[in-house]
C-alpha cells in the first residue's frame, strides 16, 4: 500500500498533463515575473525615490501652535512614500500638542501628500486658581486656543491641572457642558455644584437640577423637552435627576402641561427627590407646584 501511494504522489496531476509542454512553460514564466515584481514593489518601489513624498500641505489648524504643528507633520512625512504610509508616525510627531485629536492622511501619487488635523474643541472654561483654562470634552487642557463664542465656566477651588482634569467634581460638570445640545450649550452661564448636584445656571431660562452627572444625554433632552413647552415659561427651576421624570417648579400657579411619561426611571440615584412634586399624578403624568426645590442630597 505504501509503494502504491508513494507512486501515485511521484506523478503529476492529470490537469498539468493536460496542458501542453508550451502553454506549462509560459504559466510558469508568468507565475515567476509576478513573483518577482511583487517582491520589487514591496521590497523596493513602494520605499524609493520614485513615490517618496516631497510636497506636504496641512489643513485644518486655528491654534497659535500651527507653525510647530505644522513643522513637525512635514519633517515627519519627508521620510515616508506615497505608497508606504506610517500613520503611527504621523500621530507620534503631534503627540505633544493637546489640541490635536486627530490625524488624517490623503496620499497623492507620485509624490504629494496632503495632512487634515482634526482639533479639539473647548467645550467650557475652567476657573481655577485664578486662571481660566480651556477643557476639551475629555478634560484635555487646551492653551494657546482662541473661540468665538462663549462657554460656559466651571469654578473650582480643586488645584490647577497641568493637562488633563482629573478632579471629580469639576469634571462631572463637563461631562454635562460636553453633553449639552447645540441650541442650549450657548446660553450655559455657568455650571457648578450645590447640595442637589450639579446645577446648570441658563442665560435668561431656569436653573437646571441635574444631580450628578449620569445620563447628562438622557438629562439634556428631559429639559429641553420642558424648555420648550410655552406653558412652562416662569418656571425657576427644572429638575431632571430623574431624566424619565422631569419636574418644573417655581411656577405661580400649576399652568405647565403635562409631559409625556416614559414610566419610572430605575436608574435613578439616590439624591434624586423629586422638589416641585409629590410623584405621579393620575395617569403617570408628572405635576409641577410652585415650590423651591429641595436643599437635601
Amino acid at each position: 500500500m505504501r509503494a502504491a501511494a508513494a507512486s501515485t504522489l511521484r506523478r503529476p496531476p492529470r490537469v498539468a498533463l493536460a496542458i501542453p509542454p508550451k502553454v506549462r512553460r509560459r504559466l510558469l514564466v508568468a507565475l515567476l515575473l509576478a513573483l518577482a515584481l511583487l517582491a520589487l514593489y514591496r521590497l523596493w518601489f513602494r520605499d524609493s525615490s520614485f513615490v517618496a513624498v516631497q510636497h506636504v500641505t496641512v489643513t485644518g489648524l486655528t491654534t497659535n501652535d500651527a507653525p510647530r504643528i505644522r513643522t513637525a507633520l512635514t519633517a515627519a512625512a519627508q521620510g515616508m512614500s506615497t505608497l508606504n504610509m506610517n500613520q503611527a508616525a504621523l500621530d507620534g510627531s503631534v503627540a505633544g500638542f493637546p489640541i490635536v485629536k486627530a490625524v488624517v492622511a490623503d496620499p497623492s501619487f507620485p509624490h504629494t501628500l496632503k495632512i487634515h488635523v482634526i482639533e479639539q474643541e473647548p467645550v467650557a472654561v475652567l476657573e481655577v486658581g485664578g486662571e481660566r483654562l480651556l477643557l476639551a470634552p475629555d478634560g484635555t487642557v487646551l492653551r494657546d486656543v482662541a473661540t468665538g463664542h462663549p462657554l460656559a465656566v466651571i469654578r473650582t477651588d480643586g488645584s490647577v491641572p497641568q493637562n488633563t482634569l482629573t478632579d471629580p467634581s469639576p469634571l462631572g460638570a463637563l461631562h454635562v457642558a460636553a453633553a449639552a445640545p447645540a441650541a442650549l450649550a450657548g446660553r450655559i452661564t455657568t455650571i457648578g455644584h450645590d447640595k442637589q448636584g450639579i446645577e446648570v445656571h441658563l442665560r435668561n431660562g431656569p436653573m437646571l437640577i441635574f444631580g450628578d452627572g449620569s445620563r447628562p444625554f438622557a438629562k439634556w433632552a428631559a429639559a429641553a423637552a420642558v424648555l420648550a413647552d410655552a406653558s412652562s415659561k416662569g418656571a425657576t427651576y427644572v429638575d431632571v435627576r430623574l431624566p424619565g421624570r422631569p419636574v418644573a417648579g417655581g411656577l405661580a400657579a400649576e399652568t405647565l402641561a403635562p409631559l409625556s411619561s416614559t414610566g419610572n426611571d430605575t436608574s435613578a440615584q439616590s439624591n434624586a427627590g423629586t422638589t416641585g412634586t409629590t410623584g405621579p399624578a393620575a395617569g403617570g403624568q408628572p405635576t409641577t407646584s410652585n415650590s423651591q426645590p429641595s436643599t437635601g442630597g
